[in-house]
């Protein structure tokens, strides 16, 4: 699976955790590291935070339109 397969299946469930549905880019982190996910911190951050976010800025942002951002450090999923 991909960096951004794994991130979504993540995000999923962390979403249904929640009562407002959103997740921090550092709770898939963690839930990525407790599945022994073999990507980086670094990558993982970048994937939530700019490449699958919407309404991010910046080069390579909202490549994939995944996630809203909602609050600072905050993110919605978008696509099921």
């Amino acid at each position: 699976m991909t960096c951004r397969d794994d991130i979504l299946a993540v995000a999923r469930k962390l979403s249904k955790q929640q009562t407002d549905g959103t997740f921090s880019a550092q709770d898939v982190v963690a839930a990525l590291r407790a599945k022994g996910t073999q990507h980086l911190d670094t990558t993982i951050r970048r994937h939530v935070a700019s490449e699958m976010c919407q309404n991010a800025v910046g080069q390579g942002a909202g490549k994939y339109p995944d996630f809203e951002r909602v609050a600072r450090g905050r993110y919605r999923l978008l696509s099921t």
